[in-house]
């Protein structure tokens, strides 16, 4: 797992892996949550990069981005996660 911080101190990201990929072990649904924020992008990826190969993101209609979660969809989601990114707006608190 990892967050961080963008430059400007106005996002956040939070990623989920799985640091070898593909594994024997299967999720049958998944859901990741961002509290006190609404989430700006997010993605589920079913192989993550290596070997010269880039991220394979999950179908669209895997998974549904709502605004503070990212969930598996039932009966279409391949059980086949093995990365999942979101990234939200940080609180901003006016002077």
């Amino acid at each position: 797992m990892s967050v961080g911080l963008s430059d400007d101190d106005k996002l956040f990201s939070c990623s989920v892996w799985r640091p070898q990929g593909k594994s024997y072990l299967f999720f049958t649904q998944f859901k990741a949550e961002l509290k006190g924020t609404k989430i700006k992008f997010a993605n589920a990826y079913s192989q993550t990069a290596g070997a010269g190969h880039s991220d394979v993101p999950l179908k669209p209609e895997e998974f549904t981005i709502g605004e503070s979660t990212v969930t598996h969809t039932d009966g279409k989601f391949s059980a086949q996660l093995s990365k999942l990114t979101a990234i939200g707006q940080t609180r901003h608190d006016e002077l």
